[in-house]
């Protein structure tokens, strides 16, 4: 009969990697003298690849939470309405139009432009009296009347006055406008010659040109009967003709002819609509100034603060979503080039924006124009301002609209994309960085809420770990702005999203030596602020604490929900913080830190399940880490006791799901495993079939304790191996971790063997071996090293030799054994890093188990084969 392997069932890479105990017989194997638990990382595991190591932590995990509840903020405002601070930064310049003699530098810019569409069938508004026209300047003629009355009468006769929705007219094209040359020159050049040509013309030209003709013939009439129009409050007839006019004009490109002073006569008459407080002239104002490409600082702002008064009322949406408005407004802001003197229309235009970003058809119209390179460029054009403390408000005023309507933008899928951008990433960053004053609470709210919404992704959140100023400004934020629990609570989720992401984020973080020491003050604060919360009679009425505004009529549930999803969201952070060793072992060496979660735990009265259920999983990650300095450890008794309350609560499944994964972690010291014997509640869980996540903690805490001889004595009693038994039938897999734990370390003991003869265990262990075979390697290893236990035995005393296995199970065996030790048969996929895990899975965890209990059962059954032959004989 042969002996078994020295040492160790296991490779000497991986000796006993899942901790499990193994024989005590001396003579066949040395034991070990302090087994860890059994899924406890072992020492060497320094060859293992990162994702195995992982695997086995696998009590460490992520703690589920959700969004901060953030329903879009449909109000819309005007910038003035908004201001807080002087209005006076803002100018109070005059409506009228001011003289472009020369035009603008324009850069032009590629955007989808959509067609504009009539307006006319909407029903006219109520006539209003007429304001002011100021300065118009017209000069009619009786040939100008007549042309005027017969064109207007012909077209609205015959129905041309208003866009057809069959014909869309095309935006006006970005034209090349002449150049201006201030005298002739004598060069003889063919460009020069053809200059001085147009500058010697003199002002008889604009009455003898086609282009003045156009003016004089076609558009001057439709201008006449405009103001016509406007003066007897007919805004149907003024919606229609100024459709027709756009198109005319248009249709003789003359939108971008600036130096036609007939252009600057008609402007200012537009401007002289601008007090009107109809909104259709409004529109009509604006398209066709934009249409204009006006350009000048006092013209812009008016029309775009026009524009953006517009957009404050929803009844006008539909002028944005029928017209290419829009398109204008997009074109118009990206020739803007001079920053410091447009800083009130970049502010409209912001606030505009985020009106229009409320309504989720003009997201979805905005999305499609791809609006996030012009966006980009005037952040990082107001970017260049930050250290310029006059223009410092009028700043804020322009960037708390504009990431108002980020945030909107990032509510669609389709934008996700653009957020993975490193500038736009780097341009949010930069103001959470510059923008941290206690007046700037607005500004980081909106940032930090599009920071919530795209870490929700991993593609997005990874974008963001990899800023490295962030992390010192969310630090900024959380110290400066403790009070702010709208902002507080989103930045926490942040961070939980990052550090449950990447190593590399709770690795940089935790090098500022302020980041632990300003989440425990965080913690503290909040908790005091709980404790003086008048709590509701029933904590958990509700489905959760996740919701940080109002929500439901009461107050004192409402600061109640708020206050929790604060301290939710910190002990997410320190919790996914300590999923790196480095960091959790300075955690749980901190003595002020994990009180506090301590203090939450002997109050659960006081407290939501969903805060409790989280404190605990803190803990678990937490107590994974065995270190004599761990406040855990130190305190193990106390915390042991409190978990023995929480578990025997029936009421709060969840906390008692946790309380077991906790004391699994604690019931590695002798002394924790006195207090849970004495208590026997881990027996009564594991009879309850009913809550079977209890039922896996239970008997994973049971796996940490049945290394104790008088431990496993005391659960013979109580028939836990028959359970574990009834339990291998289970298709829960995490249970049948557990329970093939248990049945190890029990037959560890030669007495305790005969139980998986008794209740058909064998089989069960051997089904489970061929379930697990190809699919998974490390739950075939533990049915190994059960089988090695069970036959662990000196057979040649007769009293051992029924614990023999059938020839049908050992031909199952032995078939199961040639299909899985050679590694020439192991499964391949599409995927080769998945087949390399595989194979290292093999050679690490299974092959030198099974390799080893199949030469034993060679062996042993040759003994028997021998004995059987000579008793034959006999």
């Amino acid at each position: 009969m042969s002996n078994s392997p020295s040492g160790s069932t296991h490779s000497s890479g991986r000796d006993n990697p899942s901790g499990y105990l193994t024989s005590t017989n001396t003579n066949r194997r040395n034991s070990r003298e302090s087994p860890m638990a059994f899924y406890e990382v072992p020492q060497s595991i320094a060859n293992i690849p990162t994702k195995i190591i992982s695997d086995a932590k696998q009590s460490l995990r992520d703690m589920p939470t959700t969004r901060p509840y953030t329903p879009r903020n449909d109000s819309r405002y005007t910038t003035l309405s908004k201001l807080n601070h002087e209005p006076n930064f803002f100018s109070a310049s005059s409506i009228d139009y001011d003289s472009e003699s020369r035009p603008s530098s324009s850069r032009p810019i590629e955007t989808k432009r959509r067609n504009s569409k009539g307006i006319s069938d909407i029903a006219a508004p109520v006539a209003i009296p007429p304001p002011r026209l100021s300065k118009l300047n017209h000069q009619t003629s009786q040939e100008q009347t007549r042309s005027s009355d017969s064109t207007v009468s012909n077209q609205t006769r015959s129905g041309d006055t208003t866009v057809s929705s069959q014909t869309k007219p095309p935006l006006p094209a970005n034209h090349q406008r002449s150049s201006t040359i201030s005298s002739a020159s004598s060069n003889t050049s063919s460009t020069t010659s053809k200059s001085s040509h147009r500058n010697s013309i003199t002002t008889t030209k604009d009455e003898s040109s086609d282009e003045n003709l156009i003016w004089k013939n076609e558009i001057s009439p439709l201008i006449e009967k405009l103001i016509t129009a406007y003066k007897t409050n007919d805004y149907q007839q003024f919606d229609q003709i100024s459709n027709v006019l756009y198109n005319a004009l248009l249709k003789h490109n003359l939108f971008g002819k600036k130096n036609n002073k007939k252009r600057g006569e008609f402007l200012k008459t537009l401007f002289g609509f601008i007090e009107s407080d109809n909104s259709l002239v409004k529109f009509h104002v604006a398209r066709l100034s934009l249409a204009f490409q006006v350009s000048s600082t006092n013209n812009l702002r008016n029309i775009i603060r026009v524009i953006e008064k517009l957009s404050s009322n929803k009844d006008n949406d539909h002028f944005f979503l029928q017209t290419n408005i829009i398109d204008l407004l997009f074109e118009t802001m990206s020739r803007i080039d001079d920053i410091q003197q447009n800083l009130e229309s970049i502010a409209y235009f912001c606030t505009t924006l985020k009106n229009l970003t409320v309504n989720n058809e003009l997201i979805c119209l905005i999305s499609e124009k791809k609006p996030f390179e012009l966006l980009k460029i005037i952040l990082k054009n107001l970017r260049q301002l930050k250290d310029q403390a006059e223009h410092r408000d009028r700043l804020r005023d322009c960037l708390v609209p504009l990431t108002d309507a980020l945030r909107n933008l990032a509510e669609n899928d389709l934008n996700r994309s653009e957020f993975l951008d490193d500038e736009l990433i780097d341009h949010l960053t930069f103001i959470l960085k510059y923008f941290t004053d206690k007046s700037h609470g607005d500004l980081m709210t909106n940032v930090a809420r599009i920071f919530s919404k795209l870490t929700q992704h991993t593609d997005c959140c990874l974008k963001l770990v990899q800023c490295s100023s962030c992390y010192r400004s969310f630090l900024k934020i959380l110290v400066k702005h403790e009070s702010n629990q709208a902002l507080v609570v989103r930045v926490c989720f942040i961070l939980g999203n990052m550090m449950a992401k990447s190593e590399d984020a709770r690795l940089t973080f935790m090098k500022d030596s302020h980041a632990l020491k300003t989440l425990t003050k965080l913690l503290h604060s909040y908790i005091q602020l709980d404790s003086l919360v008048l709590k509701p009679e029933n904590l958990d009425n509700d489905d959760s604490t996740s919701h940080d505004v109002d929500i439901v009529d009461d107050s004192n549930l409402n600061q109640f929900r708020s206050i929790e999803n604060v301290i939710n969201k910190v002990i997410r952070v320190l919790s996914n913080l300590a999923i790196s060793q480095e960091n959790g072992l300075i955690i749980i060496r901190s003595d002020d830190c994990i009180d506090l979660l301590f203090k939450i735990l002997k109050a659960p009265n006081q407290h939501s399940e969903e805060l409790l259920v989280h404190v605990l999983m803190a803990l678990n990650n937490l107590s994974y880490y065995d270190d004599p300095q761990s406040y855990i450890i130190r305190n193990a008794e106390t915390l042991a006791q409190l978990l023995v309350k929480y578990i025997r609560n029936e009421e709060k499944m969840d906390c008692v799901v946790e309380a077991f994964r906790v004391l699994g972690n604690l019931s590695r010291a002798k002394r924790i495993r006195d207090i849970l014997m004495k208590c026997k509640v881990l027996v009564k869980y594991i009879r309850n079939e009913e809550k079977m996540d209890c039922v896996v903690e239970a008997f994973r805490v049971l796996g940490n304790l049945s290394r104790a001889k008088r431990i496993r004595d005391i659960l013979m009693k109580c028939k836990v191996d028959r359970l574990a038994i009834h339990h291998c039938r289970s298709e829960n897999i995490e249970l049948l971790y557990a329970v093939i734990g248990v049945l190890i370390n029990l037959t560890v003991d030669e007495d305790k063997r005969e139980c998986l003869k008794n209740s058909d265990g064998i089989d069960s262990l051997i089904a489970i071996y061929e379930y697990s075979i190809q699919t998974d390697w490390q739950l075939a290893s533990l049915a190994c090293k059960a089988v090695w236990n069970y036959c662990d035995n000196n057979y040649e005393k007769t009293d051992n030799q029924s614990l023999w296995f059938t020839k049908e199970q050992l031909n199952i065996l032995f078939t199961l054994f040639d299909e899985s030790l050679h590694e020439s048969n192991l499964e391949s996929t599409d995927d080769k890093e998945l087949d390399e895990l595989n194979k290292q899975l093999w050679n690490e965890e299974y092959y030198p188990v099974a390799s080893r209990l199949y030469q034993r059962l060679v062996d042993e059954n040759k003994y028997f084969q021998s004995n059987e032959k000579t008793n034959n004989h006999a």
